[in-house]
């Protein structure tokens, strides 16, 4: 299997996870329950700033719910090379912007929220799948030694 396969396989099952969560909580209250708990500690789950599923919170915000979507769409179309780190400043700048003025004098929106979070998930998969393609070349180098 290929690496991008592997990437997409595991980001893809990941943002999987997250949207079958609230569609479990009817039928498999108990497994749906240990998913909400799993990911409390990565994301605060506050109910306002969440988009629902049948009438079910998603198990992670919609900033989040942002970075991971655009974490699967950047690893969709990433490559060996990353571009410049500048690329990633500039997509991380408005998510920072967004949620550091949330915290100190205004509330943002979910959509904003989202967007936000899909830049910054879709640009930061390009790093991590260079790194990951760097760290796979080196293994395989080592192997053939």
């Amino acid at each position: 299997m290929r690496l991008r396969s592997k990437v997409l396989a595991v980001v893809g099952a990941w943002c999987l996870v997250i949207a079958l969560t609230p569609l479990m909580r009817d039928r498999f209250p108990a497994a749906s329950g240990f998913l909400y708990l799993f990911f409390s500690p990565i994301c605060h789950q506050l109910p306002e700033r969440s988009f629902y599923i049948v009438g079910h919170q998603l198990p992670v915000c919609a900033r989040c719910t942002g970075i991971y979507l655009g974490a699967f769409v950047g690893s969709l179309i990433a490559s060996e090379t990353p571009p410049s780190r500048w690329v990633l400043m500039v997509a991380i700048f408005p998510l920072l912007l967004d949620g550091g003025t949330q915290l100190l004098f205004r509330e943002s929106t979910n959509t904003l929220r989202l967007a936000t979070g899909l830049a910054a998930g879709c640009v930061a998969s390009f790093y991590v799948y260079a790194g990951l393609c760097r760290w796979n070349y080196a293994k395989n180098e080592k192997l053939q030694r």
